[in-house]
């Protein structure tokens, strides 16, 4: 009879299941009339560009801790594309052309500010980060020319034009020290496109290539250690676009191996987020994903039947992880956020890790049950308690435990029998083995045998992480699941030579535009 039983805990391999927790709260930014796009996130603050309609767009500031939402004022313009970090807030403002703004949040009744300003200029997609602001201008040589990347140093006023030459440079990227930048290079408008980087020294710039020839990357971010962006490359005739990153310092490549398609990631601290297609959904939609690169563990974020997209996270140094994103519903486009607090404590559990270590040194996993079970004279009654839980636990039977070994007993968890009287004996000390959960259940034991024969009963949950999630300044209303997942070093032609890098002096501008 326990043989149908035992089908429904098939083994799993302990290096293969889901991890730690997240422990956070949904907020709805604006999912008000018109079309709330592009967030961006820095500490408690989300600014996103808010369309009412075709003709009119402003950008919104919110406040994620008390629901305050501001607007900046146009003064006739039409604003999109806003960063920010900090108390600053960069945009794009558009007249009779593209210009970049600069508001200042600590005077929220005043204007913004143009930067660096100069006629016959065309800048866009403005990012800021620290004392550096970064844009692409198009035209500087000549009408019609490709665009370059130029950055703005906000003490000093220095305009230094980082790229000169044919191809096509485009979405920088600044980190949040602002001393180093990232950007796409591209031979032509759609192809041959690399990650490029610039480090900040006393006088200028080093720039350097980050990707090799293989594949196409695109939508680069930095935390000021390590670039991340997306590589698009064609294998047996199928399209794949991962989520790759290196040191900004060059070196091995690594590459987020998903089936499917992902895009737009942002890295803050140890946090990458980036859009995953799920191609197993009954309707197939991106959904915002979070991946740790100390624990390699994968959350999922968001679980709607529809696209999330232009998604943006900020580590605060409160440890409080905030992401933003926008979504279509009610007949436009709203922003949405997810906060959590940076698990903390993290440590990998061994590779492929076991049972049996698990049970004689469990870490940080959480002890989900516990019973103790004696063997008595009469019909035995089992003891029981109910357990909740997801991924893969281990369950360790402590035979003999407080006192003689037991002969024979059982362990249920739900209705599946997870030991059966054939495994147990006095000669068997303990027994550990991966089990999985299936959320709310009841675990059970039964001593049976000689009278007075003992053993103890232990389930334990995934390794996860101290969230200290817990206390009185974070409140949580859901708790996510990670998973591990594939992470594979880039063949080698997705890592270029690394060249001497070329300096550019802080303030060149280049060839200046014909009168």
């Amino acid at each position: 009879m326990f043989a149908p039983l035992m089908c429904l805990f098939p083994v799993l391999a302990l290096g293969q299941t889901e991890g730690g927790t997240l422990v956070g709260t949904s907020l709805v930014v604006n999912n008000g009339p018109g079309d709330q796009t592009d967030p961006h996130v820095s500490g408690v603050r989300v600014v996103y560009t808010h369309q009412a309609s075709r003709s009119s767009s402003e950008i919104h500031f919110h406040d994620l801790s008390t629901g305050v939402d501001q607007a900046i004022a146009t003064q006739g313009g039409y604003d999109s594309l806003a960063d920010i970090q900090g108390d600053q807030v960069v945009f794009t403002r558009t007249t009779s052309t593209n210009l970049v703004y600069r508001f200042d949040l600590t005077r929220p009744g005043s204007y913004a500010t143009e930067l660096a300003p100069r006629s016959n200029v065309d800048r866009r997609v403005p990012s800021v980060g620290g004392h550096t602001v970064a844009w692409q201008e198009l035209g500087y040589t000549a009408a019609g020319g490709p665009a370059e990347i130029f950055l703005y140093h906000q003490g000093t006023n220095e305009l230094t034009r980082l790229t000169e030459d044919t191809s096509v440079d485009r979405t920088p990227a600044v980190s949040e020290d602002g001393r180093a930048v990232v950007w796409v290079k591209c031979a032509t408008s759609s192809s041959g496109c690399d990650v490029w980087t610039a480090r900040e020294t006393d006088t200028g710039y080093e720039t350097k290539k980050l990707t090799g020839s293989e594949g196409e990357e695109s939508a680069p971010d930095t935390n000021g250690t390590l670039a991340v962006y997306v590589t698009r490359s064609e294998a047996d005739s199928v399209l794949e676009s991962d989520i790759a990153w290196s040191s900004l310092d060059g070196g091995e490549t690594h590459r987020l191996s998903l089936p499917g398609t992902d895009s737009n990631p942002s890295i803050s601290g140890p946090l990458i987020a980036f859009e995953h297609l799920d191609t197993a959904s009954e309707t197939p939609n991106y959904d915002i994903m979070v991946y740790d690169l100390r624990t390699q563990l994968l959350y999922r974020l968001t679980h709607t039947p529809t696209s999330e997209s232009l998604s943006d996270m900020s580590v605060g140094a409160d440890g409080i992880v905030r992401v933003a994103w926008a979504e279509r519903g009610g007949g436009g486009y709203n922003v949405l956020a997810y906060t959590f607090r940076l698990p903390r404590d993290c440590t990998v559990a061994p590779s492929p890790p076991d049972a049996e270590s698990v049970c004689a040194s469990p870490g940080t996993r959480q002890l989900l049950g516990v019973l103790q079970s004696q063997a008595v004279e009469g019909e035995p009654t089992p003891a029981s308690s109910e357990i909740s839980g997801q991924g893969t636990g281990v369950l360790c039977v402590d035979n003999g435990y407080q006192g003689p070994r037991a002969t024979s007993g059982y362990v249920w968890l739900g209705e599946g029998l997870a030991v059966t009287a054939n495994e147990f004996g006095e000669h068997v000390a303990g027994m550990a083995l991966p089990m999985p959960l299936q959320g709310r259940r009841v675990l059970s034991a039964l001593a049976e045998g000689e009278v007075g024969g003992t053993f103890r009963t232990r389930l334990y949950g995934p390794l996860m992480c101290d969230v200290a999630a817990q206390d009185a300044s974070f409140e949580a209303t859901e708790v996510l699941y990670g998973r591990t997942t594939t992470v594979e070093s880039a063949s080698p032609s997705l890592t270029p030579e690394m060249d001497t890098p070329s300096f550019v002096p802080r303030g060149y501008e280049g060839l200046l535009p014909s009168p």
